[in-house]
């Protein structure tokens, strides 16, 4: 069953993945299932389900989904040579900048038509050692190229959440350490040298009273 063009599904911004899932969902879920795992009904699932089935299996997958692509004939048909160049992510040279997608990991860049969300979510499974890197190679190609308006928000957005997870793991730090306070005595200071005094005295004369019997 495929969903009109015109039919998008709300709160998913489009990218490559996202395009080829919800134009085509079923073909998705046969390839999810012949992976070993079942497919999502929902459609939202269903995208993050094949994202997350990319990062595991990789350009296996990648090759399946590009054989469903809603637009493969027209591709197909347009007989001309697909444009390449390093990727952000994983820095291979199998970037197609006409499709917004990597071969290799399945990388798309931020493509400035305001998928925020769905560009960052892409790092929501990455360490912060990884968005570091990822930050340092995209501030080198935006040096490169400062003309490029998109890759200098791209480098924004990165160095955002690199600030963002250091704010939290901060406030994690910071967080007080609350003890149990310590129960008041009955007693004051002077009250507890007299009782000691007394128990003390107790105890001698017992023991005289003992020593005498």
């Amino acid at each position: 069953m495929k969903t009109s063009k015109g039919h998008r599904t709300k709160g998913l911004a489009q990218n490559s993945i996202d395009y080829i899932v919800l134009s085509n969902p079923e073909p998705i879920r046969k390839i999810i299932y012949d992976c070993g795992y079942e497919a999502p009904k929902n459609l939202h699932t269903l995208v993050k389900a094949t994202k997350e089935l990319i990062q595991k299996n990789g350009k296996s997958v990648i090759t399946e989904l590009l054989k469903v692509h809603p637009d493969k004939k027209a591709i197909l048909a347009l007989n001309k040579k697909e444009t390449k160049k390093p990727c952000n992510s994983c820095n291979n040279h199998n970037y197609n900048s006409e499709d917004n997608f990597c071969g290799t990991c399945g990388h798309s860049n931020y493509s400035g038509s305001g998928d925020e969300d769905a560009f960052l979510d892409q790092f929501s499974d990455a360490s912060d050692k990884e968005v570091k890197s990822y930050y340092d190679r995209v501030v080198k190609r935006s040096n490169a190229n400062p003309e490029d308006q998109k890759l200098a928000s791209e480098v924004q957005m990165v160095w955002n959440e690199l600030r963002q997870r250091k704010l939290t793991e901060k406030d994690k730090d910071t967080i007080p350490v609350v003890t149990e306070p310590q129960k008041a005595s009955m007693f004051g200071k002077d009250e507890f040298v007299l009782l000691s005094v007394v128990f003390i005295a107790g105890y001698l004369v017992g023991a005289t009273r003992i020593s005498n019997s």
